[in-house]
């Protein structure tokens, strides 16, 4: 694999932690409920979703 290759899939993963943090204060606000079922899939399938959107942060940056 050349460096370019590693050098882009670095920044991408870069920017995927990024997002990813930058995420965790509204995955986080469903901590004070976390005791009910509901609220933790919930948790759960919103803690997804911005797992899939951190991974396409590159379309988001392309697009705008």
């Amino acid at each position: 694999m050349s460096i370019w290759l590693w050098v882009a899939l670095c920044a991408y993963l870069i920017g995927v932690a990024i997002e990813w943090f930058r995420f965790q204060p509204q995955i986080k606000e469903y901590d004070e409920y976390s005791n009910f079922p509901i609220v933790w899939a919930q948790k759960q399938v919103v803690a997804c979703g911005y797992l899939f959107k951190a991974l396409l942060w590159v379309v988001d940056l392309l697009v705008v």
